[in-house]
């Protein structure tokens, strides 16, 4: 009998906010302030605008499937281009076009652009990444706008090749925001993007951005292996039971959400009325320590007295965007 199973189905939500600030020219410096943010253990500061007031976006619910699409099979087959696209852009719809802030690492006066600061926090054995993308116009142009579009960049590093691996820049999130930018004005746009509750085991599967700190997964040294025990081996992280490494997988939108899934099988020689499976990862990253994870699961045909002869087992995924 084949009989497929789910190993686990974890959702990751992801969250977006955001503001805007117009203040005069002279105020420029009371509005920038120096704001402590942690990368899990270790503290810096980011000179930002206050991050208090937030408001709820839309997230993009086709651009994050891509996003996943693209930065999974980055991860897994390093397949994604190695050309920078722009990394991050926030665009204004405007009564005239648009107006594009593109990333750039600092603000600056008379200029326009977006820089990304990072925050990692971790509780228990969870993880939390937020993305603070803070827009800038500290130019002398003038217009009104009817709505904002945030587009972001995934990444992924190969440390023996040298080559950063890119998703395409993608829209993430937008919302419905009318505002006016006077000539004698600067603009301030702060959006928010979480990627909340994140188990270890998933952290290479959740896309990483485009950031001021330069973090970003090390594809080399990382690891992903399903074991199966057989009854007569080590089951555990690194032991010698059957097992594979991810090499496909699928995405697609379900009720508002994107779906990933991982399918795997093994054979299992004679029947088992039961199936052990451990799932671990490694995902070393540049500029923050190396993660790793595993869950693992007892797997029962949901017919009593059904045996299994090969085990089709699937790891899902969903990213709940709100």
């Amino acid at each position: 009998m084949v009989q497929k199973l789910v190993l686990r189905n974890e959702v990751i939500k992801v969250k977006g906010r955001v503001k805007v600030i117009t203040v005069k020219k002279e105020d420029f410096f009371k509005v920038l302030k120096l704001t402590k943010l942690r990368v899990l253990n270790k503290e810096y500061e980011a000179l930002m605008p206050p991050i208090d007031g937030l408001q709820k976006n839309t997230i993009d619910v086709n651009g994050l499937a891509t996003l996943v699409q693209q930065y999974v099979a980055n991860v897994l087959f390093q397949s994604g281009p190695t050309t920078p696209p722009t990394l991050a852009q926030i665009i204004l719809t405007t009564s005239g076009g648009s107006v594009n802030l593109s990333y750039t690492q600092s603000i600056k006066p008379n200029s326009q652009g977006v820089t990304i600061f990072l925050q990692v926090l971790q509780e228990s054995n969870n993880y939390t990444f937020q993305y603070y993308f803070i827009g800038f116009d500290t130019t002398s142009n003038s217009y009104t706008t009817s709505e904002l579009e945030l587009y972001v960049t995934g990444i992924v590093y190969n440390s023996n090749a040298y080559v950063t691996y890119f998703t395409d820049v993608l829209r993430l999130a937008y919302a419905n925001i009318t505002f006016t930018k006077t000539s004698d004005s600067y603009l301030f746009v702060v959006w928010l993007i979480e990627f909340q509750n994140i188990p270890s085991y998933l952290l290479p599967f959740t896309p990483m951005l485009q950031n001021n700190e330069d973090i970003v997964p090390n594809i080399i040294g990382s690891q992903f292996t399903v074991y199966f025990n057989n009854g007569s081996c080590n089951f555990a992280c690194g032991g010698n039971c059957p097992s594979t490494r991810l090499n496909s997988f699928i995405t697609y939108i379900q009720n508002n959400n994107v779906v990933l899934e991982f399918p795997l099988s093994a054979p299992l020689g004679t029947g088992v009325s039961s199936v052990e499976v451990l799932f671990c990862t490694t995902l070393p990253f540049v500029n923050m320590t190396t993660i790793s994870g595993y869950t693992s699961a007892t797997l029962t045909p949901p017919v009593s007295g059904a045996i299994f002869y090969v085990a089709i087992v699937t790891l899902t995924v969903t990213y709940q965007g709100s």
